[in-house]
């Protein structure tokens, strides 16, 4: 989609934005290329079709490069890409007004990091992760990409919150709650198999 220089990887995202933002356009390439799987990811989450989650992908990525100039430097750039994405997606979901649950969406998704020793990650460390993605699919899709954003990709609740455009205490609160459900859901998902 963009070419960039050698060497993209020694800038921040925010010396990237600048640059872009100064006529380097080509640099934008570099950001896609650090954040292209997961806006697919999310995408995948929301569509449920491949195909479609690459054209919104490719189209979260255009309109971000449209409104960088947006971007307020003392923010994270992802965060603020992500939050952009997920206005993109809503907003497809809204238009097609159909979702169903019981696709295999996070089939997709290759579990990142698993460096964090609370929450999701031991959640699935201690079940089938087939079983755990059903269960994530039972949550409601903000609280669901508030736990993948936290406990797959590794993201502060600063992050989270920026993204949500939430304050870090009500992120705090839904993530704690949702794991609640999620083991209430995983509890009753192992009832039913016993």
């Amino acid at each position: 989609m963009f070419a960039y220089t050698p060497e993209p990887m020694k800038y921040s995202d925010e010396e990237i934005v600048k640059k872009v933002l100064a006529g380097e356009k080509q640099f934008f390439g570099v950001l896609v290329d650090r954040y292209q799987q997961p806006i697919y990811n999310l995408m995948l989450r929301y569509t449920q079709n491949s195909d479609k989650a690459a054209d919104l992908t490719q189209e979260a990525f255009v309109r971000s490069f449209e409104r960088l100039w947006q971007f307020r430097a003392d923010k994270v750039f992802f965060s603020w890409m992500y939050s952009l994405s997920i206005n993109l997606a809503r907003d497809w979901k809204r238009k097609k007004n159909r979702y169903n649950a019981n696709n295999h969406l996070l089939q997709q998704e290759a579990l990142e990091r698993q460096n964090d020793e609370d929450g999701l990650t031991n959640i699935e460390r201690s079940q089938d992760v087939q079983q755990v993605q059903y269960a994530l699919m039972e949550l409601a899709s903000q609280v669901r990409e508030m736990l993948i954003l936290r406990y797959r990709h590794g993201y502060s609740i600063h992050d989270v919150a920026n993204a949500f455009s939430l304050s870090e205490s009500a992120v705090k609160m839904r993530i704690k709650r949702g794991l609640a459900q999620l083991r209430v859901i995983l509890l009753e998902q192992q009832g039913r198999e016993s």
